[in-house]
Order: C-alpha cells, then sequence, then structure tokens
C-alpha cells in the first residue's frame, strides 16, 4: 500500500528517483497506478504484455520512486517517426493520488526528454483533452508544446472517469525537444502573466457569461479575426462545470471544437495556456499564434 503523504510537506520535502522499471513487479504496479488515476476499467489498461514490448521496441518506460522504494508513478513513450524522423509517441503519464501536486509529473517529463534526446531523438508528441485546464497548463504552460490539430472523438469511448459524459477530443501536440522556449521553460518555469498586460497586448476573441455561481456559459466567439497572436478566454473550472452541468459543459466543447479548427485552418497554433486573477476572480486563457511562412 502507497503510504499517505501529509499535505504539510513543502514540494522539497518530497524525494523521489526518475529511474527505468526494476523488474516485472514494477510493470504489475504500472497497471494499478493506471486505475487508481483513471478509474478505468481493464479495457482501457496498457497490460504488462504490451508495455513490456513497447519498451523493447525503442519506448521510453521511467517510474518515478519515493524514498521507500515504491513506485509511485511513471511515464510511458513508443518510438514513431515523423517525415523520417524518429520520434517518441507520449501515450501515459500519471502519479499516484497521493503524490499529486508535487510536480512529480514535470519531473518524469524532464527525464522522458532527457532519454530521448540522449538517443538523439528530438521530437515528442502526445495529446491531451482541451475540456481539462490544468492539463492544458501542464503541456502548453509548464512543458512548451504546441498544437495546430484538434480531433474530435479521438478515442471513441472509454472507460476512464475523466471522459464520461463527453466525446475524447483532443488537441494533438508536438514537443521540440531542443527549442528555445522549451528549453528555457524547464530550466525557469512557465512565464508569468499579468492580464492587465496581456490584454493590451492580445486581444481576447470571445466571452463568458455567467448562468449561476462558477457556472459560466460560452458567449461569443469571433471567427474573422486576422492578427497575429490572440487569447481565447475558457472557465478555470471546465471539469467542476462538467460535472455540474453537462449540457453547459456540451456547449463549450461544441464552441472549443469550431474555434479552435478554424484557427487551426488558418495556420494558427495554441501555443501556451494560463490561469491568472483578475479583480478577484480566476481566468483562464489559451493564446494562438499564427505560423511564420
Amino acid at each position: 500500500m502507497t503510504p499517505a503523504v501529509s499535505r504539510k510537506k513543502r514540494k522539497d520535502e518530497i524525494k523521489v528517483t526518475i529511474a527505468p522499471f526494476r523488474n516485472l513487479a514494477d510493470y504489475k504496479t504500472c497497471e494499478d497506478i493506471q486505475k487508481e488515476v483513471w478509474n478505468s476499467e481493464d479495457i482501457d489498461v496498457v497490460p504488462v504484455s504490451m508495455l513490456l514490448e513497447a519498451h523493447r521496441s525503442g519506448g521510453i518506460l521511467l517510474g518515478a520512486y519515493s524514498n521507500l522504494g515504491d513506485l509511485i508513478g511513471f511515464v510511458f513513450s513508443i518510438l514513431g517517426a515523423e517525415k523520417k524522423v524518429p520520434t517518441q509517441q507520449s501515450c501515459l503519464l500519471a502519479v499516484r493520488m497521493a503524490y499529486r501536486n508535487f510536480d512529480i509529473g514535470f519531473k518524469l517529463k524532464a527525464s522522458q526528454r532527457k532519454e530521448a534526446l540522449k538517443r538523439k531523438i528530438p521530437l515528442i508528441t502526445s495529446s491531451f483533452d482541451p475540456m481539462q485546464p490544468m492539463n492544458a497548463y501542464f503541456a502548453l504552460g509548464k512543458l512548451g508544446v504546441f498544437s495546430n490539430q484538434y480531433e474530435e472523438n479521438y478515442y471513441g469511448e472509454t472507460t476512464r472517469s475523466s471522459d464520461r459524459g463527453l466525446p475524447t477530443d483532443r488537441f494533438l501536440t508536438k514537443w521540440d525537444l531542443e527549442s528555445n522556449e522549451v528549453t528555457r521553460r524547464m530550466e525557469t518555469g512557465p512565464p508569468r502573466h499579468d492580464l492587465k498586460k496581456e490584454m493590451k497586448r492580445l486581444k481576447v476573441i470571445n466571452e463568458l457569461k455567467e448562468s449561476a455561481p462558477g457556472l459560466m456559459k460560452p458567449s461569443g466567439v469571433k471567427l474573422n479575426f486576422a492578427e497575429d497572436r490572440f487569447l481565447f478566454e475558457v472557465p478555470y473550472n471546465l471539469q467542476e462545470i462538467k460535472s455540474r452541468d453537462l449540457g453547459i459543459a456540451m456547449e463549450w466543447q461544441s464552441k472549443m471544437r469550431r474555434t479552435f479548427r478554424h484557427y487551426f485552418r488558418k495556420g494558427y497554433v495554441a501555443t501556451d495556456f494560463f490561469v491568472t486573477t483578475h479583480d478577484g476572480h480566476l481566468r483562464s486563457f489559451y493564446r494562438m499564434d499564427k505560423k511564420n511562412k
């Protein structure tokens, strides 16, 4: 059983070691972590046999170990290629619930990047649900990935708790491991955002309308915007909205589908996601930049 972690401990008190899996028991524990994190049924768990074969065929599989030697998280990717350039397709990243909010996921991704570069692999591809703001912040904000692909119902129906109720829409992302922006974010963290300053430089192309406390509905969105960069606002608590009012969540997914697919076709790229406080309220934004020709 995984030991409980006191919420009073600071991040620097949670000591972890990132290393390759040690034995078959770790592979089995990896199955257990998947079930715990995503509350999914066996059909949606990557089994020991697949993890082993993918790892032996050039994939990267790294574990996060507590100071007691327990496996508490992992990152898993498979070998791929894009335009004849070798890549890693990152499939899974999970940390036991008791160890959340201690940057273990970031440490796993940093080690995955280091291992990929050691193998002379410059790119890691992945996906995330744009309806999950914390995932967007982790991928776009902290890691520095980017996306210009929006896929509707990418995985079809799954048993994961986070997917229930809505189609499994996904951003398909690229992580340019050697880019200056990625290197900077890995070394110094995501940039700080002052919304007043941001809104002087960047236009927000949509509006939010409060239908009840904590329930923000999508309102108007400009689809004829032509400047080089802009912000698209989403509620910071989209996952809470989904659990409270599935109808509003469906409205948001529909609005996001239309907006992102439209601007991706026009040559824009999702390059950042940030959450900031403005007038005492949390607000969150996707940043879109037009690609250089």
